[in-house]
């Protein structure tokens, strides 16, 4: 299907004296190369032969990688745009917004090529400053950016349609005045949702704003989805790296779903008012997590880098994905491998109540994915390779 044009990719790589594989690979040194080709080639396989997942089942895994041609893709260090990524619901294009030199790359998944790029402002009527957190795609021909405390809505011209403060919320109640907007929100049903923390606590809470009546309402997350197994870890100038929970806010059917990225739990907020949360399942891939009383603070680059190492060795997650017919929801893991280079990945399964009830260990990827996307039973991890965009694609393995 698509298996051709990543083998060519993969040959011209080798050639080289040394490679980058992925978002996590280290450099390899050219005698190691050889070897490192049949570890890789376990993705890759040829359209007779599939990967095995398990006794009773098989998957087989494609690879596409877009065509920049002249046009350089910036994804980041290690691919980390990847994460702010979106498709279209019936899969035919892909988006990737560079949060950091605010570009919106738009790609076509059939030709595999760029369509566009389009450059925000900073400044100016269609301006948007310098710093952006996270985007999510409306439709087909407008986005939301969320900026410092604003939202904005623009067209694919790259055009302000609308524009929405909520530092006001922050400003007028004592409450959240030391709180504020952390990574990942979700327009849905014409309300802004998004979860508030304070600094240096555990504690936060999923903030619902309407715009029309300027109005909002809190819930508070359950305890048990407050540890800090997994953290963002950041550093401005001469400040100290400092670790807060990584919340997301996902869609899910008839309300919202709040997951932490290092946790295996999620927490449903329904519409009626009901909560529903993950069960304490017996998994064969992940235990209960203990929890961390302490928020780390790293002093230099060095602790940062060993602290983040050390999360990878345990399952992190990323956000997951609802199959509406199927009325499951997937979510895949993954950790660091025990040659410290490669990646175990793993996929669950969740009914709607959030019991888990499948799973299985995606022998034939040992890649540190992005980001899953879901159309159609079929699965699309984004993952970088020679610094472009690419997918792993397979269907359900279930």
């Amino acid at each position: 299907m698509y298996r051709n044009q990543s083998i060519t990719s993969l040959k011209r790589s080798y050639a080289n004296s040394q490679i980058t594989i992925g978002s996590f690979f280290p450099v390899l040194r050219k005698e190691f190369l050889v070897v490192k080709l049949l570890c890789i080639s376990l993705f890759f396989s040829c359209s007779e032969s599939s990967t095995n997942i398990s006794s009773k089942d098989s998957i087989k895994i494609d690879t596409l990688i877009f065509e920049s041609k002249n046009e350089v893709i910036e994804l980041g260090d290690e691919g980390e745009f990847l994460t702010s990524s979106a498709m279209s619901d019936d899969a035919s294009t892909y988006y990737i917004f560079n949060l950091e030199k605010r570009y919106l790359y738009t790609l076509d998944i059939k030709s595999k090529e760029l369509l566009s790029a389009l450059k925000m402002p900073s400044e100016g009527p269609d301006g948007i400053g310098d710093w952006l957190i996270d985007f999510q795609m409306i439709n087909d021909s407008s986005f939301i950016a969320q900026g410092d405390n604003v939202f904005y809505f623009f067209n694919l011209e790259g055009k302000i349609r609308d524009k929405i403060r909520v530092d006001h919320l922050f400003y007028l109640n004592p409450g959240l005045a030391r709180k504020f907007s952390n990574i990942g929100f979700l327009y849905k049903d014409e309300l802004f949702h998004f979860t508030t923390g304070e600094i240096g606590t555990i504690e936060s809470q999923v903030l619902s704003y309407d715009p029309k009546s300027d109005s909002f309402f809190l819930r508070e997350i359950p305890s048990i989805d407050l540890i800090k197994n997994w953290a963002v870890v950041s550093m401005v100038k001469s400040f100290t790296f400092y670790s807060s929970p990584a919340y997301v806010i996902n869609d899910f059917p008839n309300g919202i779903l709040v997951v932490n990225r290092g946790l295996p739990n999620m927490t449903a907020y329904l519409r009626n008012g009901d909560t529903i949360n993950t069960k304490f399942n017996n998994s064969k891939f992940f235990e209960e997590v203990i929890p961390i009383e302490e928020i780390f603070r790293a002093k230099n680059e060095t602790e940062e880098k060993e602290f983040k190492r050390e999360l990878e060795k345990r399952i992190n997650f990323l956000r997951p994905v609802v199959d509406d017919k199927k009325q499951k929801v997937y979510r895949l893991g993954y950790q660091l491998a025990s040659d410290g280079v490669t990646y175990d990945n793993y996929l669950f399964e969740y009914d709607l109540k959030l019991n888990l009830t499948r799973e299985e260990f995606l022998d034939g990827i040992k890649i540190r994915p992005k980001k899953m996307f879901l159309s159609e039973s079929t699965f699309y991890l984004a993952a970088s390779f020679e610094d472009e965009p690419a997918f792993l694609i397979f269907e359900n393995p279930f």
